[in-house]
């Protein structure tokens, strides 16, 4: 019988006969069929696998039937289980017989396995509410990058003294630039043996990429003490963060650029794309991140040059109707700031640094005449490795959706 029951919803494994061991069927003419156990949990859908020659399972709704096509002629007798722990322990309980049948090492578990091995964990040993595995350890780090350019000065400075995040948060805290540049030394001296650990950086300067994520996590800790639970203000500091940074950008943009965002009626979103290509190549180039992807990656028509089109300029440019609002995507792979802004995300607080979000902000709130769209924009952290451990967490993607809207 064992062999018979190959590959039914697994390519090339082996279906476990542990049913088939352990419950008891009644049998009319060719066909076999029982009623599951109350709480029993079956696949929504209808599945049906027929071997020739062999057997098939067929589940439709409550029932559950197994087609007998190579000639079982003994005939059986059922059970009803009244109790799903009941039905369990038989399962558990023809395991240790022997009577099931190993199936490859790579085979995935399926649900019922799942079930089964919590069911028995919490009867010999109990489950923990945190659950039973430990975190795995975290991928090695790679060696830190050597950010460099024009745009490394204005990011993060090693005076702390002329870089914009530190002259934005002493004009909105109004408190003098050499009193906060203490203040983050002194976070950042008090987090740095413990970020080190995971993060090792080879220069204490802010060119080291470990370092920069560093200073710039004891910036955004102090601007959140200095700006305690204003959210006002906080998003003030971004958006003029990004703003001046973008206005500071323009003396090594291209000329193309700089016009196409300083035109008197303003660039259509289709105009931006060049010009927010150019500055996230600049990010790159200044190894501030290893790539970026402009659009949905699942989306090959709507990415790069092509991620806004005619339709969007009309949805934005329209004045019938109320407003409308266009969708971008942006993905930033192993960002500089991202260590730090995994750190606070993991205190509780949304409010970690960022650089390009604010940035490509302030790149289409010039859509237009001045003051007609609005921006907002969210970020998430992206692990692209299936991990089943679900404490396993090893993101080296920020994702940013923008949200463009007429006013």
């Amino acid at each position: 019988m064992a062999n018979n029951l190959q590959s039914i919803g697994r390519p090339g494994g082996r279906l476990r006969p542990l049913l088939l061991t352990t419950l008891y069927f009644t049998q009319t003419d060719d066909v076999a069929s029982f009623v599951p156990p109350k709480r029993a949990v079956m696949s929504p859908s209808h599945i049906k696998a027929i071997r020739s020659g062999g057997f098939g399972f067929d589940f439709d709704g409550d029932t559950a039937e197994i087609v007998d096509y190579g000639g079982v002629n003994d005939r059986s007798r059922s059970l009803d289980y009244s109790d799903r722990r009941s039905f369990l322990s038989s399962l558990f309980a023809s395991s240790l017989l022997g009577v099931t049948a190993p199936s490859p090492a790579f085979a995935a578990k399926g649900a019922a396995e799942y079930d089964l091995e919590y069911y028995m964990r919490d009867l010999f040993m109990g489950n923990k509410r945190e659950g039973n595995l430990p975190v795995s350890n975290a991928p090695p780090p790679h060696p830190p990058r050597k950010l460099q350019g024009r745009l490394l000065p204005l990011l993060l400075d090693d005076d702390l003294q002329s870089c914009i995040p530190i002259l934005e948060l002493a004009r909105i805290s109004r408190i003098p630039i050499s009193t906060l540049s203490e203040q983050i030394r002194a976070v950042r001296s008090k987090a740095q043996s413990a970020f080190k650990t995971s993060h090792p950086w080879e220069d204490e300067l802010v060119r080291d990429e470990y370092y920069f994520d560093l200073t710039c996590y004891a910036l955004w800790r102090t601007a959140s003490s200095v700006i305690s639970q204003d959210y006002v203000q906080r998003d003030l500091f971004v958006r003029n963060m990004g703003r001046r940074l973008l206005n500071e950008m323009m003396t090594f943009l291209s000329k193309k650029t700089t016009d196409t965002l300083q035109s008197t009626n303003g660039p259509s979103l289709t105009d931006t794309v060049p010009c927010v290509i150019e500055i996230l190549n600049i990010f790159q180039s200044s190894n501030y991140c290893s790539s970026y992807r402009l659009g949905d990656k699942n989306d090959d028509e709507r990415t790069g040059l092509n991620v806004f089109d005619s339709l969007d300029d009309e949805e934005i440019s329209s004045q019938d109707g109320g407003g409308g609002s266009v969708d971008c995507l942006v993905s930033i792979f192993d960002p500089a700031t991202l260590g730090g802004a995994l750190q606070i995300n993991g205190e509780g607080s949304r409010f970690a640094p960022d650089f390009i979000g604010p940035t490509l902000a302030a790149v289409w709130e010039r859509v237009g005449v001045d003051g007609a769209v609005g921006v907002s924009f969210e970020s998430y952290f992206v692990d692209p490795v299936y991990r089943p451990n679900p404490k396993d967490f090893f993101p080296n993607e920020r994702l940013y959706q923008f949200t463009i809207t007429r006013k």
